[in-house]
């Protein structure tokens, strides 16, 4: 009875392990993937959630699967990482070792916007900084040959795929110029375009370090789309 037992136990260590061993090599293939395809700075950190792995293996259907990616460029656009979570993922076990292709039911991400992007649009003379963790813009806007001293807050909005970045409580000194002329001239728009994953983004946020877009997504591929950027 003890053999038997302990041989129970040395069969349990073997699936624990055999588990853990294709897990990792799941989650390293759907991490070289995701880089392929979205040519990050750094590979992304990918987690298969559910446990055994092995269970979920066989099926070819995983619960929730996330993925963290390091800088990005999409169609010009800096992104500083995405953390993306991806629900009811289809993918047979040969596939996702073999033949990259993968694809989540729905997908909810975070894509962090850092304010260089923003920086690089506005006009010379003015610079976007953070203070108590909100981004303000200041300086000297140059208008008909005046360089006029400006400060106040910055907003950030999104309507399906433009960002638009509007200055607030502007205080404007010299009187070359009023509030509502400079704000004019310091609003502006851009177009995020494809975003990875066929993001729709949803909501944005500034915060201290960037600015924060959410979107989702459904019946996406998570990897097998083909090279993007």
């Amino acid at each position: 009875m003890r053999k038997f037992i302990v041989f129970l136990i040395l069969l349990l260590l073997v699936v624990v392990a055999a588990d853990r061993l294709l897990l990792y090599a799941a989650q390293s293939e759907v991490a070289k993937q995701v880089d392929a395809q979205y040519q990050t700075a750094s590979e992304p950190e990918v987690v298969i959630g559910g446990f055994p792995f092995l269970t979920q293996a066989f099926s070819g259907e995983y619960s929730e699967i996330q993925v963290v990616t390091g800088a990005l460029t999409v169609q010009d656009i800096q992104l500083e990482r995405i953390d993306a979570t991806a629900r009811g993922v289809k993918a047979p076990l040969g596939d996702l070792l073999t033949e990259p292709k993968a694809t989540a039911s729905t997908l909810d991400a975070k894509v962090m916007l850092p304010y260089s992007e923003l920086q690089k649009r506005m006009p010379e003379g003015i610079v976007i900084e953070t203070e108590n963790g909100t981004p303000r813009i200041s300086g000297d806007l140059a208008v008909l040959g005046y360089s006029v001293p400006i400060e106040g807050e910055l907003k950030v909005s999104v309507d399906g795929d433009t960002v638009t970045v509007t200055p607030g409580k502007l205080k404007v000194d010299g009187g070359q110029i009023g509030a509502e002329q400079a704000q004019e001239r310091l609003k502006f728009s851009f177009p995020l375009g494809e975003l990875p994953f066929d993001l729709q983004v949803k909501d944005i946020e500034a915060l201290p370090n960037g600015v924060q877009l959410s979107g989702t997504a459904k019946d996406v591929p998570l990897i097998g789309a083909g090279p993007q950027g």
